[in-house]
């Protein structure tokens, strides 16, 4: 009996996994190579193509002090998300007492190391896999968050769209085309950031040339239209301190597979 009973959910598991669309099996494996003499890593996890239509393709940056491992851990995004690319890259060691992982804040720090690999995972996932500028989106938490507002200023026409996550940059200006953007900050996160959280919504809006008043979107946030010549801002704050929001993903997912990345009103 007892061994009739062990085999049973594994077989039950066998099947279920049989019978799921290969769409939602993603393979897992690391990437690797060499930048300026120093190996640079990124964790991958990449369904099977059906065709020549392009795949969405994620690149997810973890926070100061964490691990690409223990992120996707966490966040599982490539769990929800199954029939998209989504990549966790690896953070370097960067100026922090004590030293900790994470990622440059500012162009030509630690020698663009950071805009180098994604030069690098762009080019190496788009030979492995079809993908396109208009299905490929970044997405970081904390210190990962800054370093998308660097990809916004710097590598903007490589990306569709960008989520930034518990980071503020209440002084945000750059020159580069307004894209959509998802920009969420705990309600649990320290008090003193509140006013630099609600100056960075105000510094982006400005960026994304957006107009009018607000209007509620999804279960979170809140969205501005954009001008003619702008792009949506959807901003809102969610309950929990500094950590990757419990309903992060589905909010993600939503607002970037909307058409047009959100411009139209509900």
């Amino acid at each position: 009996m007892a061994i009739r009973s062990n085999r049973f959910p594994a077989l039950c598991l066998i099947a279920l996994m049989l019978a799921m669309p290969a769409s939602t099996i993603a393979k897992r494996h690391m990437l690797k190579t060499e930048i300026d003499g120093v190996e640079r890593t990124a964790l991958v996890y990449a369904p099977e193509p059906k065709g020549p239509d392009p795949l969405p393709l994620i690149l997810v940056f973890h926070g100061r002090g964490d691990s690409n491992d223990l992120f996707a851990t966490a966040v599982k995004l490539h769990r929800d998300w199954p029939d998209a690319i989504v990549v966790y890259p690896q953070g370097m060691t960067i100026d922090t007492t004590p030293p900790m992982r994470g990622w440059q804040y500012r162009l030509g720090t630690y020698n663009d190391r950071d805009l180098k690999l994604t030069d690098w995972l762009l080019t190496e996932i788009g030979r492995r896999y079809p993908t396109s500028p208009q299905s490929t989106y970044a997405a970081g938490f904390s210190n990962g968050g800054h370093f998308v507002f660097l990809l916004m200023a710097e590598r903007n026409a490589a990306f569709a769209a960008f989520t930034a996550i518990g980071a503020v940059q209440p002084e945000y200006s750059s020159a580069s085309a307004p894209k959509p953007l998802l920009y969420l900050f705990g309600r649990g996160e320290d008090p003193a950031f509140s006013e630099d959280w609600a100056r960075t919504v105000q510094a982006l809006a400005r960026h994304n040339r957006t107009t009018g008043k607000p209007f509620d979107y999804l279960s979170c946030c809140h969205l501005l239209h954009p001008k003619p010549d702008g792009a949506a801002l959807v901003y809102g704050r969610y309950n929990a301190g500094h950590t990757w929001p419990h309903r992060g993903n589905e909010w993600l997912k939503q607002f970037l597979m909307r058409p047009l990345g959100v411009e139209k009103e509900e």
